[in-house]
Parts: structure tokens; sequence; C-alpha cells
């Protein structure tokens, strides 16, 4: 799809778009804001984005000129370079359930919408790669403004606030120390349908599993939670999904971030993010741990803090001395300016007798008596106020996943969410839905930390959210969860399998 530009040089489509926004009551800053929204093609740390195309005609003329070309075939075959078909055909049903959503209304602000939609579409297939999550949070973007809009359109006055309905919780008690409650109804935000699990980790033990192999090989999540003997689960922390770049001994699934089982660190935490750390004896805190709380030792006999250490929220490339690169617990290069894994380290060597093959072990400093503990990011709640501070927390640069890393929109996407907060010692699972139009819009990170705000929460974390977030009690699914956009439009939805967990069960 492309739009002709015409000899003015004065005008743009953003400037037909804001005149025929004029013409009819729309509110037109913010909706020039929106549509200015993706238009770099390296939005962090790149070069400045290109002039705005032009275009001196009308807007009807424009809207012709957008929507005349059907998109998903060929998108499919695009996205299809960057990530696995089956991925491509998903996030190409998105834009077109998207499209048809606005299509469908047909209002001015729906059909500007629409407009900004299929022009930045244009312009992501015609930048540099890669292409896929561009795309993914493109179609997202759009469908949070739209169902804003389709909300205000259809709103009545009187709604009430979400935190009228944290004020009211009921709470059930599924056993001793956990307990369910559930946010479900029409408030001034929205649809909303939210899942709450609050646990006393004195009384509850909690257990962060690694789903990898029983979801590769078609184990519904139920089961897997049923055989652990667990009452209660949600998923838990990010994973690789489509970076583009997942090379060997990476591989699509993999956690991101540290991951500490049976109190042995499995998985260090390469990017310095908010994380759930829990105890054996039930103590459980949520705090930032990156590579400078960690000390490696290897087989060979040396140990080394790894303060030092460059991630991909740093460079893509290591230092011009000698180095070693680490995935996970296995050194997987030694040289100079070395390239950097996607989700691991590099180091220099310093004298240190190392070779390809060597395996780590890891201790982290701050916490020796960790027994488990799984990454998520960003924090969302310190000292009781929000906070949202994602460069600190290593989401920069092509640091995984990269959806936040190279994040458009500034936390504008309504999307399904998951988090975990710490109120009076005990924790506070907050599983909130998304990309369902008429049940639940989702929220922003913003949002999700005034929930917890209102939850009394102290601290909180996000963890794993979208197509990945799971909620289940006593041997039922609570949340809706879906990987496709559930509304007007939309095909039927779909379930993402759960690669890693945290397990509840009563302590004995």
């Amino acid at each position: 799809m492309s739009v002709d530009p015409t000899t003015s040089v004065d005008t743009t489509w953003i400037d037909a778009c804001a005149a025929f926004g004029r013409e009819h009551g729309v509110a037109t800053d913010e909706i020039v804001g929106v549509l200015g929204a993706f238009d770099a093609p390296f939005p962090r740390g790149g070069p400045p984005p290109p002039p705005e195309q032009p275009w001196a005609a009308s807007f009807e003329a424009l809207e012709r000129a957008v929507c005349a070309t059907p998109i998903v075939d060929a998108l499919v075959d695009d996205l299809a370079i960057d990530v696995d078909r089956g991925q491509a055909e998903l996030f190409a049903r998105r834009v077109l359930a998207v499209d048809a959503f606005l299509a469908a209304h047909g209002d001015p602000i729906a059909r500007l919408l629409r407009v900004g939609l299929r022009h930045r579409l244009a312009g992501i297939l015609a930048a540099t790669r890669p292409h896929a999550t561009r795309v993914r949070a493109l179609a997202d973007f759009y469908y949070s403004h739209g169902c804003r809009h389709r909300h205000r359109i259809g709103a009545t006055a009187g709604l009430p606030e979400l935190v009228d309905a944290v004020a009211g919780l009921r709470w059930r008690a599924v056993c001793d120390g956990l307990e369910h409650a559930e946010i479900d109804g029409r408030f001034a935000g929205g649809p909303t349908h939210v899942n709450l699990l609050r646990v006393d980790p004195r009384r509850i033990e909690l257990e962060v599993a690694d789903l990898r192999e029983q979801a590769h090989a078609g184990v519904p999540f139920a089961t897997s939670v049923a055989n652990a003997g667990a009452i209660a689960a949600t998923s838990g922390g990010f994973f690789l999904y489509s970076e583009p770049d997942i090379a060997a001994p990476s591989r699509r699934h993999d956690p991101v971030g540290l991951v500490v089982r049976g109190g042995e660190v499995v998985a260090p935490p390469v990017f310095a993010r908010g994380a759930l750390w829990l105890d054996a004896d039930g103590g459980a805190a949520l705090e930032r741990i990156g590579l400078t709380d960690v000390t490696a030792r290897s087989a060979r006999g040396w140990v080394r803090t790894l303060d030092r250490a460059i991630q991909r929220a740093h460079a893509e490339r290591g230092p011009d001395a000698p180095s070693f690169a680490v995935v996970g617990r296995t050194v997987v290069a030694v040289g100079v300016r070395l390239p950097i894994p996607l989700n691991g380290f590099v180091v220099m060597r310093d004298g240190l007798e190392v070779e390809v093959g060597d395996v780590l072990t890891y201790a982290i400093d701050r916490r020796p008596a960790l027994h488990s503990a799984i990454a998520g990011g960003p924090m969302l709640v310190e000292s009781g106020a929000p906070v949202l501070a994602l460069r600190r927390e290593d989401f920069w640069g092509s640091a995984p996943p990269v959806t936040f890393s190279q994040d458009e929109t500034g936390d504008q996407n309504l999307l399904p969410r998951l988090g975990v907060g710490l109120r009076d010692g005990a924790l506070v699972f907050a599983a909130v839905d998304g990309r369902n139009l008429d049940r639940a819009l989702g929220m922003t990170l913003g949002e999700l930390a005034r929930l917890f705000v209102a939850l009394g929460c102290e601290r909180a974390v996000n963890l794993d959210g979208g197509s990945s977030k799971r909620v289940l009690v006593e041997g039922q699914t609570l949340d809706l969860p879906s990987t496709e956009v559930v509304g007007e439009a939309a095909l039927d939805p779909s379930v993402r399998p759960v690669y890693s967990a945290i397990l509840m069960r009563p302590r004995r």
C-alpha cells in the first residue's frame, strides 16, 4: 500500500488528518499525538525520523489511497522473514481485526485511526528490519485507542472508578493462606476483568517452575499444575519469543532474566530488573536485581564478581580486550569485541583461564538464603507510590523483550497484564485480562501500578503479560486467555502455552 505524494512540501498527511478532525469537532491535539507514533524506524538510539509524507489533497483522498489495498497476504509473507510463519499469521490477524473494527464504526475518529493504522503499517514495512515486533505493537496501539474511543462514545454517565471496586472486594478463602477475589464489570476506564490472589507465603509454599518441556509436548497448563500438586498457579516471567536474532544455545521460550529454583541459580539476572524473591521459610521480597549482585564461580577454581558485565541494554559488542561471552551458565565464546548474546553477557577475562563450554555457577550476594526467584519488570510500585523507569531496568536497546525495550507507544497500549504486589508480608497477584472489547480492554503499566496502590501494596513488580498471562485456582482457569484480538470482526480466541509458572501449594 502506498500514498502518492503531491508536489506540495508544506503539508503532510497528518495535516490532512488534523484538518478533517477540526471539521468534525475532534480534539486535534490528541489525535495528532496518536498519529505521530511509530514514525521512526529505530525509536530508541537511532537516527531522527524521516519527514512525514507530503499530502496536499483532502483527507478523503488520503483515506481512499491508504485503505484501498488488501493487507493480509502480503503482510504475512513480510513478517515471516522475521519470525516463524505461525507468529506472522497471528500478528497479521491482529492487524486485520483492528482494521475491520475501525472500519465497522466509520465515525470521524475511527476513520482517522484507520488511516493512521494503515499509513504507519506501510511505513514500518518500508523501513529496515525487523518489522514483526513493531507490527505487533502497532496493532495493539490502534486497538487500544479504538477501544478507548468506542468506550467513550458508548459510556453511560456515573460509571464507578476502579478504586471503588477495590474498596468493596470480597475475598474467597481457597485454603489456609490463599484467597481469591475478582473485579468484573464496566468502569470509568472501560470494561475490566481482573483476578486477584492474596497469598501468605508463610502458609503457602511458592515454587518457580520451568514448564517448557511440558508445553512443547502439548501438556495443558492445568495438567502441569495438577501434576505438581499445586492448588493454584500463575504464569511467570518473560521469555524469548519474537526477537529476530535468537541463536543457539538460546532457544525460543527460554526465560529472560533471573530464575532460581531450589536455591540454585539456573538463569542469572542478566538484566537489572524487578523480581519476586522467596526464601525457604516464607519470606518474600520484590526488588531489582542485576549482575552487579552476582558472583560467578568456574570449575577451574576462579571466582569473580560480574559488576562490569555488558549486556544488550548496554551495547551490541563487548570491549576490545580479551573477554568471554556467557549464555545461561555456559561460556559460548572467548575473544575480543565479542557479539553480545541476546540473552547473555560479555565480561573481560582479566587473566582468568576460560574456554568455550566451561560451566559457571552463580551466587546472589545480597540474598544468600534465596530459595526461589523469577524476574519480570519493571517495578511498578515502590514505597507505596507508582514508579515506572524502564531504562533503569535495562529495557533498552535490543535487550529482550524488545516489545518493552523498543516501545514506541509511551505506555499507551492496553494489554493483558500480570503483576505481583507486597502488602504486610503477603503477596497479591493481579491477572488483568485484555484484548476483549466487551469484557476487558486491558491496562497500561501505569494503570496496573495504580491498581496495586489501590490494593494497599508497598511494592509491586510487573511479570509477563499479553497472551502468556494465566491464573488457575483449584484446576480452573479463571482468566480470559487469548492470543487474538477478541471482539467485533475478530476470530475465535486461541490460547498460548505457559512456559514458566509460579506454583502454590499449602505448606506441610
